[in-house]
């Protein structure tokens, strides 16, 4: 296009002819400059209805002598000419909304546009006078900036008490053109407050240090451009462990007796998700569920700990402890780590020993018969010892014991002390008897020994006389021999020698005499005594 278009001008009707056809050479110069020009300034950002300022340099060298240039839109129309003589032309549709301000001479293109619309977004170039020649790197883009959409509510990641989760929000620009090179950053708040972050934008990654409901959103902005509403809240609920373990009721010891129920608590614990319960005994799995349930017998007693957990881990409460009282019962009673019937050698050592199972403990009391050797309060045990067993200590033995629950136990077990046959001290004895011609005798001789002896009458010279003689037990150790003589003859007076034995020890040898009422009075009573010798 030359000069001469300009000094054309004579006639509206040839101007409007003219201007279609500078627009038709505008639109072929514009196809070209499309696929073969390009921006020479930086993108100028303008919000809808706003005034856009484009100022660039028309290259060295990119006007023709005495050419005039043109500038044509994204959409292939010419928005103004500039004649060579600088004289100004804008186009019709952009003449209420353009102020041109460039220089030709200085080769600078400036111009505002006004009321920007989305639909003047794009990159305007530039051509010289001929209708198929584009100027190159000569014009500039417009970004038409635009609200990005409003973001949808943040997507998290499931959210961990003390745990890195990650929130995710979402918008997509309305700038245009598409190309234009702009980003979007996010903004966070928490409870509508706003929240600094380190790196703005989306995810955003953070520990979660609150077990506690929180409500996230965000919005979007462009970079030099516009920000968009706030999202709708996500109310963010971390799941956490078990904490803040209580017990109902929150004693922490009891006292059951046995058979009866174990106490009722009700273990609960604040979690998310919702915890499952065990309860443990002394360190092993004892029953599942929130409630302690069970019956109480003695290998109940000890420590009880609630454990609740979930996905996320488990906690132990505060110790419960468990009292199971129960009646005593006799488990061990010997007498030389032996039970039952015990035999031992006399002037042996014995001691009794007496265990209880009980609680609470027990008061135990050693037992010969109805004498009581020894006594042991809030005890399990009693210990009784014999330095030097007697057979007069042979016997029943007993262990009693009582903590007030339930009736008293005893148990029983006998003692038995072998001893060599000896005169009974706690017997009068007589040595010697007197008797008629024709008359009958009863000798009598009392003797302790274990086991029961056997006894034998003798004597040195001949006796009309049956000795076989008899005996009766008095007691386990205790027995009386004696012998019957009848029709005493002369022959019949004199000693008679009586020999005990049991197999333990040398025996015992006992002489008595019968002797006739002929012998002074005073001489028969002085052979009477009280005998106390042992064997």
């Amino acid at each position: 296009m030359s000069d001469n278009l300009k000094s054309q001008q004579v006639s509206p009707r040839w101007q409007i002819t003219s201007m279609m056809n500078i627009a038709a050479v505008s639109i072929i110069c514009a196809i070209a400059g499309v696929v073969s020009g390009a921006p020479s300034a930086s993108p100028v950002l303008s919000a809808v209805s706003d005034t856009a300022r484009f100022s660039w340099e028309i290259p060295q060298g990119g006007l023709g002598t005495g050419s005039s240039f043109y500038t044509v839109s994204p959409a292939g129309t010419t928005v103004f000419i500039v004649y060579s003589d600088g004289t100004f032309n804008p186009l019709p549709d952009y003449r209420d909304r353009l102020v041109y301000q460039g220089n030709r001479a200085a080769r600078n293109v400036t111009f505002t546009l006004s009321n920007i619309q989305t639909s003047d977004a794009g990159t305007y170039t530039c051509g010289d006078g001929a209708p198929d020649t584009v100027i190159q790197n000569c014009g500039q883009k417009l970004v038409v900036l635009g609200v990005p959409t409003t973001p949808g509510r943040p997507v998290s990641t499931t959210p961990v008490y003390n745990q890195q989760v990650t929130l995710t929000c979402s918008s997509t620009s309305t700038t245009v053109p598409a190309d234009h090179g702009l980003t979007l950053t996010y903004t966070w708040q928490r409870n509508n407050t706003d929240i600094t972050v380190t790196s703005p934008g989306s995810p955003y990654i953070f520990t979660v240090s609150s077990r506690d409901s929180h409500s996230y959103r965000c919005r979007a902005r462009e970079s030099q451009g516009l920000e968009s509403e706030w999202s709708q809240g996500y109310n963010m609920e971390p799941q956490y462990g078990p904490y803040q373990i209580s017990l109902t009721p929150s004693t922490s010891s009891y006292t059951v007796t046995e058979h009866q129920a174990l106490p009722s608590i009700t273990c609960s614990a604040l979690c998310r998700p919702g915890c499952s319960y065990r309860w443990l005994h002394n360190g092993t799995a004892f029953s599942n569920g929130a409630m302690l349930q069970g019956q109480a017998d003695r290998s109940k007693t000890g420590s009880y700990i609630c454990q609740p957990s979930n996905t996320h881990g488990s906690g132990d409460s505060v110790t419960v402890s468990v009292d199971v009282q129960y009646p005593a019962t006799v488990s061990i009673f010997t007498a030389n780590s032996r039970s039952g019937s015990v035999t031992v050698n006399k002037s042996n050592p014995v001691t009794f020993r007496c265990q209880i199972e009980s609680n609470p403990r027990s008061v135990i009391r050693l037992l010969n018969g109805t004498e009581e050797l020894t006594r042991a309060d809030n005890s399990l045990t009693a210990e009784y010892r014999l330095e030097s067993a007697d057979c007069r200590q042979r016997g029943n033995y007993s262990c009693t014991a009582s903590n007030n629950i339930g009736a008293p136990v005893n148990q029983r077990m006998e003692l038995m002390i072998k001893c060599s046959p000896r005169l009974d001290e706690t017997v009068l004895h007589q040595l010697k008897y007197t008797s008629r011609l024709g008359d009958n005798v009863n000798v009598s001789v009392s003797v302790l020994a274990y086991p029961l002896p056997t006894f034998t009458w003798s004597r040195t010279t001949s006796t009309s006389q049956d000795l076989t003689g008899s005996s009766s037990p008095v007691s386990d150790i205790s027995v009386t021999a004696r012998l019957h003589l009848t029709n005493l003859q002369q022959q019949d007076f004199g000693d008679y020698r009586l020999t005990v034995d049991n197999g333990v020890g040398k025996g015992l040898s006992h002489t008595v005499s019968i002797v006739s009422e002929e012998v002074p009075e005073s001489r028969q009573w002085s052979c009477m005594y009280w005998n106390k010798s042992t064997s």
